[in-house]
């Protein structure tokens, strides 16, 4: 297992959302990650969504919101 210090912090692409709906047979995914502490700096979360047609895209981006201004407490700038 790689130590955190070895792997950078990324955005977690669409794509990656895609893949997991695909291979588990679901219409919506919302994907959820954080590094926590203070060192290595940076550390943070990240919220990526995925809808299979247009309407799962658009409540899957409801749901994505909704997590992060509600219950994360991100503001805008963090979106």
């Amino acid at each position: 297992m790689n130590d955190k210090t070895d792997v950078p912090m990324k955005p977690i692409p669409i794509s990656a959302a895609k893949e997991i709906a695909h291979k588990y047979g679901y219409d919506q995914v919302i994907v959820f990650a954080r590094r926590v502490g203070d060192s290595p700096d940076p550390y943070g979360e990240h919220l990526t969504t995925y809808g299979k047609t247009k309407m799962h895209c658009k409540v899957a981006e409801s749901i994505g919101t909704f997590l992060k201004r509600k219950i994360l407490g991100w503001h805008d700038d963090n979106s």
